[in-house]
């Protein structure tokens, strides 16, 4: 395995090696490039390619049709994102090693699914979802390298390359791998990410068809955390065990892999696509072919922006747009482009994937208590099935809607069934069923007010459920954006919590719990002066977990969970202070959800461009992270999920960061000095009981783009 993925990763680094060419890019003086980047940058980024390429045409599409564009900016946003997730971490605590898991110090109980999942959410972080694979256009082949040391004998590296083999087809292929031995005995960290896309419309433009295959292995072996010696040690700051090698664990020879497969198709055809403007545009440059320069000019004057009136590129090209400007102001100019235009498009999508998750135990750990079998070998089996059809029709009227039907099939399932006289129990060796859903999705705006909506509901089937969510915004220029949302789902617990087996007695079990009813509302607040502001109030009945003899229990009564989250830089000449601050309260239900009351993460650092010419951009500062102490969740490495405790208080403890990160062209580079407070703020920094968080560590990487 380890050398298919060290091959794997050469024939890459070879590939994305032998297609690089001189691409500039080029800082002029001026404002952010972006307003949400809290980095002052005196400089924004002109791409020259040759012909009429821009950097807009390099395009990254999500699961929803929302498009953005690749980015090669340095913003303090992407060092908080340059971690194993490639997500910001602030409301998440990591474990010493990369490749770890991490403790939650917030919730988020939006966008929930509809359909039961496996479970094994200490293993989810590595995991890519359906709505995390993006798909490409891109004029030129386009390649990005994600190169980070790990702790100990590893590192990780993100190699991705896309290209258009033609204007109708994208291929993308991308690996990530990680290999971190850390600094703890038995806390190996080794994991493989594939993924591959494509995106296709044909000529005619009447069908269009994506997908991509993930496979994923994410392998690590587990320790069980300090023993009560080791912890005195470790907290006294014993110099005899510096080396934290020399700690002993509460268990060695054991180790646990989650890994699967997904194969993912959405494909649709256009039986309607009418759009007046086009004609009306074409018979404009059959009168005024040859006044093209004037139209220029006359462009240049009424639109400062084209990219604001969100025109599709693919159909209408350049010379039609500057005819219909010459005849137009810019509102008459969107009145026209989007009038009249009606489509009506039905589809299929096919998501077919498959988990396994295993664990594996040389020799028995007393605490887990009596056992079947030994040595431990537990594995988990889980293929689910999603062919949904749907239609999609859009009107200037009605806006966007989608009716949508789905059969999902699942099979979540063991070897054999379990007869325990001992203990008068018998478990069951599989839950298997399937639903049939029907939903419709909705959007729409008028002006700068803009409405979504969507819902779904199971109406047959083996298990039940029902979302609804429904969001509205008001988006003021480049001002500001009010938005308040509100979600209602009620659906099957996790599968494992339902069903597990286990070679360790206490960890069998089969529960018929009743659905957990979500209930989300909140409200976002985004300004360029005021910043970022964000409240949600979220109340939970049958909320179901892991109590502190990690074994799953529906609570009786409702969790009543509010969050307040705040972001906001202030800039004094060169140097900037970007802060986010995060308050809890758990009003009901803080016997079984724990929570920090207080996060903040404060950054103050220098920006500037360096040197003659401005070759270089550089950032340099300091991060401080602080939490409040609660009773943090316990790690149980047999099921790979955190429960409930109610003994060890963490947190009260400051984390300091040193980083240097500096840009040369399309070229990231971050370095940082992670935890440097250590030695002068006491050894009571812990990530969960028994697990200490990283000492002081020097991490470095880079994030590189190329374009032919």
């Amino acid at each position: 395995m380890n050398n298919m993925k060290n091959n794997l990763l050469l024939v890459l680094f070879t590939l994305v090696t032998f297609t690089v060419s001189g691409q500039l890019v080029k800082r002029e003086r001026g404002n952010s490039l972006f307003s949400s980047d809290t980095t002052r940058m005196k400089k924004e980024i002109k791409i020259k390619l040759s012909g009429d390429t821009k950097f807009t045409d390099y395009k990254i599409i999500s699961i929803d049709y929302d498009t953005t564009f690749v980015d090669t900016t340095l913003t303090l946003q992407k060092d908080f994102k340059f971690n194993y997730t490639r997500k910001d971490d602030f409301e998440l605590l990591p474990f010493h090693n990369q490749g770890q898991t991490y403790n939650k110090l917030g919730y988020n109980f939006e966008n929930n699914t509809l359909f039961p999942e496996i479970g094994i959410t200490a293993k989810q972080y590595n995991y890519k979802r359906v709505e995390d694979i993006s798909y490409y256009y891109v004029p030129t082949p386009t390649t990005e390298l994600m190169y980070k040391t790990g702790l100990e004998q590893g590192q990780m590296l993100d190699a991705f390359l896309t290209m258009n083999l033609s204007k109708q087809l994208n291929v993308s292929i991308a690996y990530k791998g990680l290999r971190s031995l850390g600094k703890y005995r038995n806390a190996l960290a080794s994991h493989g990410n594939f993924r591959t896309t494509f995106n296709y419309q044909s000529k005619t433009k009447k069908y269009f068809a994506r997908g991509h295959f993930s496979s994923f292995d994410l392998f690590n072996t587990e320790n069980g955390g300090l023993t009560e010696a080791s912890i005195f040690n470790f907290e006294s700051g014993n110099s005899n065990y510096i080396d934290r090698a020399r700690l002993d664990v509460n268990f060695d020879n054991t180790d646990n892999m989650f890994e699967g497969k997904r194969y993912y198709v959405d494909q649709n055809y256009s039986l309607i696509s009418r759009n007046r403007s086009i004609k009306n545009q074409n018979n404009l440059i059959k009168k005024d072919i040859q006044q093209k320069e004037q139209y220029q000019r006359t462009i240049n004057r009424h639109l400062k922006d084209t990219a604001n009136l969100a025109i599709n590129q693919s159909k209408i090209d350049s010379l039609s747009f500057l005819a219909t400007a010459i005849t137009a102001d810019t509102s008459q100019i969107r009145k026209i482009l989007f009038k009249d235009e009606i489509s009506l498009q039905i589809g299929h999508i096919l998501n077919y994937e498959t988990k396994h998750y295993r664990f594996n135990q040389s020799s028995t750990y007393s605490s887990y208590g009596d056992t079947y079998d030994a040595p431990i070998s537990d594995h988990t089996s889980f293929q689910q099935s999603e062919n949904q059809i749907y239609a999609k029709f859009k009107s200037p009227i009605i806006g966007k809607l989608k009716a949508k039907i789905s059969h999902y099939n699942y099979n979540y399932h063991y070897t054999s069934v379990i007869f325990d006289n001992a203990q008068s129990i018998t478990v069951g060796d599989k839950l298997k069923g399937n639903a049939i859903a029907f939903g419709a999705d909705w959007k729409t705006n008028y002006k700068s007010f803009f409405i979504t909506a969507n819902g779904s509901t199971i109406v047959g089937g083996d298990i039940t459920g029902s979302s609804l969510k429904a969001s509205a915004f008001i988006k003021k220029d480049s001002s500001y954006t009010f938005k308040g949302f509100a979600e209602f789902t009620t659906k099957t617990p996790d599968l494992n919590k339902q069903l597990y087996q286990s070679d360790y007695k206490k960890f069998n079990w089969q529960n018929n719990f009743s659905n957990e009813d979500i209930s989300n509302v909140g409200v976002e607040f985004l300004s360029n002066k005021w910043g970022l502001f964000r409240a949600t109030y979220t109340l939970v009945d049958n909320y179901t977990y892991f109590n502190e003899n990690a074994l799953p229990t529906q609570a009786n009564k409702t969790l009543h969970y509010f969050k307040i989250k705040a972001n906001k830089a202030f800039t004094l000449g060169k140097f900037t202070l970007d802060n986010t601050a995060m308050y809890q309260k758990v009003a009901k239900g803080e016997s079984f959800f724990k929570v920090p009351e207080f996060v903040t993460r404060n950054s103050l650092y220098f920006a500037d461009h360096l040197f003659k010419g401005d070759p270089l951009y550089l950032q340099t500062g300091v991060t401080f992270k602080y939490f409040t102490a609660f009773n943090a969740s316990a790690y149980n490495p047999l099921l790979s999920e955190f429960t409930l405790q109610n003994t060890h208080k963490i947190g009260n403890y400051p984390i300091f960061d040193f980083f240097v990160n500096a840009q040369i062209q399309r070229t990231r580079l971050y370095f940082k000095l992670e935890n440097f407070s250590a030695s002068f703020t006491g050894r009571n920094y812990y990530t969960a009981p028994t697990y200490p968080y990283r000492d002081l560590t020097v991490r470095f990487g880079l994030v590189w783009n190329f374009f032919i």
